[in-house]
C-alpha cells in the first residue's frame, strides 16, 4: 500500500498547532434534504416548512449531525491518514438554511500512551457568519511516530517505542548539530559627546559691600485750590405783565496763590518738611437781596346787602 503524500506524524505535532479553517458554502434546503435522506433522518422539522412554523420556529432547520460531519471533515483533512479514535460534539445553536458555517480547531494536548501507541486531543468549534458559536468538541487520534514507525507497522512489525524522554535527548541533540546563528554585527555606539568644563568661580572679594542709598525726603503735595462756587444768576421777579430779564452773576475774586515755599533739607541729613502754609480760599459772596413781590391788585368791593348801585365802580 503506497503511504499518503504529506503524510501527518507525532513527532511534527506541538501543543497549540491550529488547524487550517474551513468555509463552508451557505447551508441550503436542498443539501439538507439529502443530508436527511442519507442519514435516514426523516425528521419534518428539517424538510417541512409548514409544520416547523407550527412547531414555533421560523422556518425549518438544518439537523445538528449536518455541523458534525463539517467538522469531520475539517479534522480527516488534517489528520492525512492518521487514524480518528474519538468524536465528541456539543450542539449549541441552530444552524438556519443560509448560514455561512467556519469550522476550526486546535492542538490541545499530544501524549505518549506507551507500547507505541501516540495520541493528541484535538479542540474543535464551528462559528456562523454573525461569529455565533455553533458546535463545539473533541477529536482524539493516534498518530505514527515518524515515516519508519509506518513502514515498520505496514510490513507487520511491531511499532516502533519512543519515550518523552528519548525524545527529548534526540531534540536537544537536533538543536546543537545545527549550527548557531550568528548574531549580527552591529554599530558601535557612538562616543559620548564631551560636556564643556564649567566656567571657573570668581575669587571673593575683601572690600566691603558699599552702604545702601538713602532714600531722599518726600515733600508733601500741594493741595488744590477749592473751585469756588458760582452762585446762580438771580432773577428779581418783574410786575405783571413786564418780561423777566435775568441779572449778571457778581464778579468772583481769584483765589490767593499759595506762596509759601518749602524748607530745604540739610545736606547728609534727612529733614523733616514742614506743611506749607496756604491761605483759605476766599469765601462766595452772597446773593444780593431779592426784591419783594408787588401786591395783586385789589378787588372791586362788592355792594353791601340793602345799598342801592351807584353806577360807579369803586376802586
Amino acid at each position: 500500500m503506497a503511504l499518503l503524500a504529506r503524510q501527518l506524524y507525532f513527532e511534527a505535532v506541538k501543543v497549540g498547532d491550529e488547524l487550517p479553517p474551513l468555509v463552508k458554502p451557505p447551508v441550503d434546503r436542498t443539501q439538507i434534504a439529502r443530508y436527511a435522506g442519507a442519514s435516514g433522518d426523516f425528521n419534518p422539522l428539517y424538510v417541512d416548512e409548514h409544520l416547523a412554523k407550527n412547531a414555533g420556529f421560523p422556518s425549518a432547520h438544518a439537523p445538528g449531525m449536518l455541523v458534525m460531519g463539517f467538522i469531520g471533515e475539517l479534522v480527516v483533512d488534517w489528520l492525512r491518514g492518521a487514524r480518528l479514535r474519538r468524536y465528541a460534539a456539543r450542539f449549541i445553536k441552530i444552524v438556519w438554511p443560509g448560514d455561512v458555517i467556519t469550522l476550526r480547531g486546535r492542538v490541545v494536548d499530544r501524549r505518549f500512551e506507551g507500547n507505541g501507541v501516540y495520541a493528541v486531543d484535538i479542540e474543535v468549534w464551528a462559528e456562523n457568519q454573525r461569529g455565533e458559536l455553533v458546535l463545539k468538541g473533541l477529536v482524539t487520534a493516534q498518530l505514527y511516530y515518524s515515516a519508519d514507525d509506518d513502514a515498520r507497522q505496514r510490513a507487520g512489525h511491531p511499532p516502533l517505542v519512543v519515550t518523552p524522554e528519548e525524545e527529548a535527548a534526540r531534540l536537544a541533540k537536533l538543536s546543537r548539530a545545527q549550527p548557531a546563528k550568528k548574531p549580527e554585527p552591529r554599530a558601535p555606539p557612538p562616543p559620548p559627546r564631551a560636556m564643556p568644563p564649567p566656567p571657573p568661580r570668581a575669587a571673593p572679594s575683601t572690600r566691603p559691600a558699599p552702604a545702601p542709598a538713602r532714600p531722599a525726603p518726600l515733600t508733601p503735595a500741594r493741595p488744590a485750590p477749592a473751585a469756588p462756587s458760582r452762585p446762580a444768576a438771580a432773577v428779581a421777579p418783574a410786575r405783571p405783565g413786564a418780561p423777566q430779564q435775568p441779572r449778571p452773576p457778581a464778579p468772583v475774586r481769584p483765589a490767593a496763590r499759595d506762596t509759601a515755599k518749602p524748607a530745604r533739607a540739610a545736606p547728609g541729613k534727612a529733614a523733616r518738611a514742614a506743611p506749607a502754609k496756604t491761605r483759605p480760599a476766599a469765601k462766595p459772596r452772597p446773593a444780593p437781596r431779592t426784591v419783594p413781590k408787588a401786591k395783586p391788585a385789589a378787588r372791586a368791593s362788592r355792594p353791601r346787602p340793602g345799598s342801592k348801585p351807584t353806577g360807579k365802580k369803586r376802586r
